[in-house]
This record gives structure tokens, C-alpha cells and sequence, in this order.
């Protein structure tokens, strides 16, 4: 019987699929390209998309060409992450709310959240400079 609840069995079970999204996405890339904004998945996009240009005429043509067809790449993009499944049994080895890159620590951002302003604005956080107040704190909030 298949058991899903260990890490061997569902990489057992889950190897053939892997092996054929590997043989797929085999071939060499031509260049990469970067960009400052990450996704917050990580995926495979098309080789058609990331060809660089070899001349200024080529690269008029491949402009048009990466316009066109970006409607029709946007369904030949490879996810890496497989999709959430509605399945119960592999509720236990989805990650559903994992991490994302937007952490910025900054003194104005713990201030926009945490503040004495933001607390005054929502009830709970009238309520919260009630409570610290009543037992006197020094600090009512950051």
C-alpha cells in the first residue's frame, strides 16, 4: 500500500512524474535574464522568449515577435512549484502560506504596523493602548 504520509513514499510516488518534467525542460538556455522584481514562484520560461538578439534589425524583429507571442507563452511558462491540491491526502505536504520575499525590515515599516498612529486607527488597537495604559506601561507601542 502507498503511504503518503512518509517522505520516501511520496518520492516514490511523485519520481516518475518529476522524471518526465526533467527530460522536458533538458535543452540549454542562450541567455539568461534578470530582472529586480522576483517572482514569488519560481519558474522555467520559454526559450523563444529569452533568444537574445544578434543585430539592431533582428532585434525590431524580435520584439515584435516576443509581443505576439506572450499571450500564447504565457500558458508554456513552467511552474516548478506544483499547484495546491484540493486532495485531502496531500493536505499534510502542501505548503500553503510559505515564505515569500517580501520581508523589509525598515524603522518606517515597524512603525507604519506597529505604531501609535496605526494603533489609534482600528478598535483593536484602541483596545491594546487601553490595556497597556491601565497597567501602566512606559511604552504604549512601538
Amino acid at each position: 500500500m502507498l503511504s503518503l504520509r512518509s517522505s520516501r513514499g511520496v518520492t516514490v510516488a511523485l519520481k516518475p512524474v518529476m522524471q518526465a518534467k526533467a527530460v522536458k525542460s533538458v535543452a540549454p538556455q542562450a541567455s539568461r535574464t534578470f530582472s529586480i522584481l522576483t517572482p514569488l514562484r519560481p519558474s522555467l520560461h520559454p526559450r523563444a522568449l529569452t533568444r537574445a538578439p544578434t543585430s539592431v534589425s533582428s532585434a525590431s524583429a524580435a520584439i515584435d515577435s516576443t509581443t505576439t507571442t506572450s499571450s500564447s507563452a504565457s500558458s508554456e511558462i513552467l511552474d516548478l512549484l506544483p499547484k495546491i491540491s484540493t486532495h485531502p491526502s496531500l493536505a499534510g505536504i502542501q505548503v500553503r502560506c510559505g515564505p515569500r520575499n517580501t520581508f523589509s525590515p525598515s524603522h518606517f515599516v515597524r512603525k507604519r504596523r506597529h505604531g501609535f498612529l496605526s494603533r489609534v486607527r482600528t478598535r483593536k488597537g484602541r483596545a491594546t493602548l487601553q490595556r497597556r495604559k491601565s497597567k501602566n506601561r512606559s511604552t504604549l507601542s512601538h
